[in-house]
């Protein structure tokens, strides 16, 4: 019998074929579990994915919650400052307005002891009533002596304060004689000269005209009848009105 000799390279053959077929089959079969475990993976994936895009939507909406109400806060911040300052400007004004009442109190002690004037504290400012008897002479616009004092007096107050100041004129409804209806046609007339004279004064001794405003109500607007000399006399009258209104000053 003829013995045959195996070369070492047809042993090493043998073993790669033997060993490249088992691969084939591992190959085979490790394709088949990955393309399930991908599928698995590629879900598990979405899902995640999906809900990393709902996180992020939410945190969006938080973000977006949270500087609406920053701004929210920041708002009501200033409003609070506004209403605050609002606040301490209108109690600073009341101060300065029950002072210049207080100050002009004190400069008509006598008259209004003597029922010559009448000083009211009001919601929208200070009105001094000064009887028309203590300003002019009767059927005149023309200041007298006593009148120029005491609106000197009170120029001297009112030039302190940079309120507007509104001079208004009154009278009774006795009708003009005819010997001033030349020079007075009518009630409205004389008031609104007596008005203005009081006005050129008070700029005279120092108000600023810019805050001074002469206005006639003639015989309307009464604060008493006019049928005794008692309501007539009432109704004769100056007010000065101070509105806490600021004036620019020239």
């Amino acid at each position: 019998m003829k013995r045959i000799t195996q070369k070492p390279g047809c042993r090493w053959l043998r073993s790669g074929l033997v060993l490249g077929l088992f691969g084939l089959v591992l190959v085979s079969l490790s394709g088949c579990v990955t393309s399930k475990t991908y599928k698995a993976m590629v879900q598990e994936r979405d899902q995640v994915l999906e809900e990393k895009a709902q996180v992020e939507m939410e945190r969006d909406r938080l973000m977006g919650e949270k500087s609406r109400l920053s701004a929210k806060v920041a708002e009501t911040e200033d409003e609070k400052m506004a209403a605050a300052k609002k606040a301490a400007a209108a109690q600073a004004q009341l101060a300065q307005q029950q002072q210049v009442y207080q100050n002009l109190q004190s400069t008509f002690a006598k008259e209004q002891a003597a029922n010559q004037v009448k000083i009211e504290m009001m919601k929208s400012g200070i009105k001094v009533n000064l009887a028309n008897e203590i300003l002019f002479p009767s059927g005149s616009a023309d200041l007298n002596a006593m009148g120029i004092e005491v609106l000197t007096r009170a120029a001297a107050e009112l030039k302190k304060s940079p309120y507007q100041t509104i001079v208004a004129g009154f009278t009774d409804n006795v009708a003009i004689s005819e010997k001033l209806m030349e020079k007075y046609p009518t009630n409205w007339e004389l008031a609104g000269a007596r008005a203005a004279s009081v006005v050129r004064l008070l700029e005279k001794e120092g108000v600023n005209p810019a805050q001074l405003l002469a206005i006639s109500f003639g015989e309307n607007s009464p604060v008493e009848s006019n049928e005794t000399p008692e309501g007539r006399s009432k109704n004769r009258r100056i007010e000065i009105i101070l509105r806490p209104v600021a004036v620019t000053m020239n």
